[in-house]
């Protein structure tokens, strides 16, 4: 019997404009842009399979780290991004 990890599907794959991960249905994805001083993030998407599960929150994360590693403020143009805020408290400051 072999088994696989779900490591894997943890990774984010990071592109200009882009971060993704994979999961068992498909692949996420949030989308952003660099405005000057500003990271608008205008999408993010979720496999309706793995909606739930905290995925989506790792990559906001990972958004908010990037930003925050390169001097940037968020504008949050999705709406799953402005939701992320409102219940992870502690981004709120980076917001524009």
């Amino acid at each position: 019997m072999t088994i696989i990890s779900r490591d894997y599907m943890s990774v984010i794959n990071k592109q200009a404009g882009r971060m993704s991960l994979k999961t068992e249905h498909g692949e996420a994805e949030l989308l952003y842009r660099i405005r000057g001083k500003v990271m608008v993030i205008y999408h993010t998407f979720m496999p309706v399979e793995d909606r739930g599960y905290g995925k989506a929150a790792k990559l906001a994360k990972e958004a908010f780290a990037f930003a925050k590693k390169n001097g940037l403020k968020v504008r949050p143009d999705c709406p799953y991004i402005g939701h992320f805020v409102e219940e992870h408290k502690e981004y709120a400051a980076e917001l524009v």
